[in-house]
């Protein structure tokens, strides 16, 4: 490829890189979409029985089966065991902090005297059921 700078011609021949397809990654609209890696260096292995403190699982297994009372999440660091009851108590903490700014967010719009808006809050107000 040809190419300039300041006056200054240069040829510049982009280096091809040989790749190989890996594992698939995901999808997109339906269609697979694999990792790709350079030929020279090598797939990185997956070790089949992996652990955490004291908990065994694999990526190739399915995973294990949860209680449905609790919901754990799994994060590269830590794993959090949270009881539904908490789950649930921190649901209605959310709701009512939502409806708390909704009616802050209402008592702006009727000091500013805008109609509009007050109707708009009124009817989000509904679907929250504040």
């Amino acid at each position: 490829m040809k190419l300039s700078y300041r006056g200054a011609n240069y040829e510049y021949d982009i280096p091809t890189v040989d790749m190989k397809e890996g594992e698939v990654a995901g999808k997109y609209r339906g269609q697979n979409w694999n990792y790709r890696y350079p030929r020279h260096i090598p797939v990185p292995q997956h070790p089949h029985d992996l652990q955490y403190p004291s908990v065994h699982y694999s990526k190739d297994r399915q995973s294990p089966k949860i209680d449905r009372d609790v919901i754990g999440t799994v994060d590269s660091a830590r794993v959090t065991v949270i009881s539904s009851a908490k789950v649930q108590e921190v649901a209605t903490v959310h709701r009512l902090n939502i409806c708390n700014i909704l009616d802050r967010r209402k008592q702006v719009a009727r000091a500013k005297g805008d109609v509009k808006l007050m109707c708009l809050l009124e009817i989000e107000s509904k679907q929250m059921a504040c």
